[in-house]
């Protein structure tokens, strides 16, 4: 319960601080004032992304570009190392047969494309087993 708690605290303090960075940066700004569109180095700098829903959402969506990892998944790993709770499916997970087998937030599946042969290899986190997926036949092979 305590647990609960602390985490709506915090989980207040961040919106609230977002709210107030957001009320700072719209007031009136001639043109020539404004900030440039170009990214600052502190945006390209990964590391400096709060912990939160925002850090993690931003995870999944780069697991469907990049794969695992992803440029902010060692961010993502510290944070919960800090505490924070990931609301979104471990990004990969190791099965049995000793391959890494990555999340993909499109499929809602673990898999693993074997590039020799162009099957998916499917993981059932419950049970951990393996199924494998051809995808030139649309079908699921006996193992």
């Amino acid at each position: 319960m305590n647990r609960v708690v602390l985490l709506l605290a915090i989980l207040a303090i961040v919106l609230a601080g977002n709210g107030l960075a957001i009320a700072q940066t719209e007031e009136n700004t001639s043109p020539s004032e404004a900030p440039s569109q170009s990214p600052t180095a502190a945006e390209d700098d990964r590391s400096t992304l709060p912990c939160g829903v925002s850090l993690f959402r931003e995870e999944q969506q780069q697991l469907v570009q990049f794969g695992y990892p992803t440029p902010v998944s060692q961010r993502v790993r510290d944070c919960e190392e800090l505490g924070y709770v990931n609301p979104y499916p471990a990004p990969a997970t190791v099965g049995s047969d000793g391959f890494v087998y990555p999340y993909d937030p499109i499929e809602g599946q673990y898999l693993y494309l074997d590039p020799t042969t162009g099957r998916y290899y499917v993981l059932d986190p419950a049970t951990g087993n393996v199924s494998t997926y051809d995808p030139a036949s649309g079908t699921y092979l006996q193992p």
